[in-house]
């Protein structure tokens, strides 16, 4: 089975969580930094690597800073220089794709650009990731949809006709579209986690919404699970010493692996929704539930009256919702005094 296949589209169609270490810039423009995260995003559990490639030129506008200062604009390159930081080239995302199959993970990436989206391709990366702030980046929309390959897309800092023009884009190539409920805080405080808002999702657009999670614990992930997410985006470090671009919001392999564990541990306590209790309370039902007694020694042949039965524990013998249903039959035989009232004890 392909790895995609089996990472990705099989768990999707199962309902089965799907987890993503969001690796993004936390390697620091260092290919040996990737590599080592690949690896332990792998150990911890990851199904899938995602990194934000990107050409730093494409970026900003070199007026940024005047421009959001509303000043007069005025040339400078420090929001681009520090982004090049970042880059990596062709050759090392081929190594970091190698390497992430080698270990059991799919590698795939947010693109920014268009020169960004042509290395992913010339990969033959099998999704793609659409950030938050590229929803309405409509030219690199258009080429990703035109893939036709299934696109995972983020919707903080986005409003509803955004997204709604996103997926139209990307459903009319027949893309497969996973939306992520995001807010694009980082991190996240409790009170701005909206998670209801997967519901809203779900309900507008008719497609799986998991979790983009910026929080500081998990909590915010395992009440996700009970909203109907299944695909986890969570950022990633090395350590709690990794100095890097997102470590305020990251997760050590340590504590990704606990993410997982509790994500299926919320996806099992919510069980199917049958309504009858299940096998392993029916030592529990039998000992406290009630059943119908004799309230007194009742000679063979009497017909039963309500003064003859007495509801108690243990729920062995008649159910009490049989009380009026036996009032007025006989009984075949001598039934003492709190012993349970059974069936076959009636005529």
């Amino acid at each position: 089975m392909d790895l995609f296949e089996k990472n990705y589209l099989n768990k999707l169609q199962n309902n089965e969580p799907v987890f993503i270490a969001e690796i993004g810039l936390n390697h620091n423009g260092k290919l040996d930094e990737a590599i080592a995260l690949i690896q332990k995003a792998a150990q911890a559990g990851a199904d899938l690597v995602k990194f934000q490639v990107f050409d730093a030129e494409k970026f900003y506008s070199v007026y940024t800073k005047s421009l959001l200062n509303h000043e007069k604009p005025k040339y400078d390159d420090s929001s681009i220089q520090f982004f090049k930081k970042f880059e990596l080239s062709f050759n090392d995302y081929r190594t970091l794709q190698h390497v992430a199959y080698d270990h059991g993970v799919v590698f795939f990436a947010s693109c920014f650009d268009d020169d960004s989206f042509a290395m992913m391709e010339n990969l033959n990366v099998p999704l793609y990731k659409i950030a938050s702030s590229e929803i309405t980046n409509v030219p690199l929309l258009k080429n990703i949809a035109a893939t036709h390959k299934p696109v995972i897309v983020s919707t903080g800092i986005s409003l509803q006709h955004e997204i709604a023009h996103a997926i139209h884009l990307l459903q009319k190539e027949q893309c497969n579209v996973v939306l992520l409920h995001c807010v694009s805080l980082y991190p996240v405080p409790y009170d701005a986690i909206n998670l209801l808002r997967i519901k809203s999702l779900q309900k507008l657009y008719g497609v799986p919404v998991g979790f983009s999670d910026h929080a500081k614990d998990n909590r915010a992930s395992m009440m996700a699970v009970a909203m109907g997410a299944r695909v986890f985006e969570k950022h990633f470090k090395l350590s709690h010493n990794h100095d890097c671009a997102d470590k305020d919001v990251s997760l050590t392999p340590e504590e990704f692996t606990a993410y997982i564990e509790d994500i299926n541990m919320a996806l099992a306590m919510l069980g199917d929704g049958s309504i009858d209790y299940k096998d392993d309370e029916s030592a529990v039902a039998r000992s406290a539930r009630r059943s119908i007694f004799a309230a007194r020694d009742i000679p063979a042949g009497t017909s039963l009256n309500y003064s003859d039965i007495i509801v108690k524990r243990p729920g062995v013998g008649l159910s009490p919702l049989h009380s009026d249903a036996i009032i007025g039959k006989k009984v075949k035989h001598t039934i003492h005094k709190d012993m349970p009232i059974y069936g076959e004890d009636l005529e």
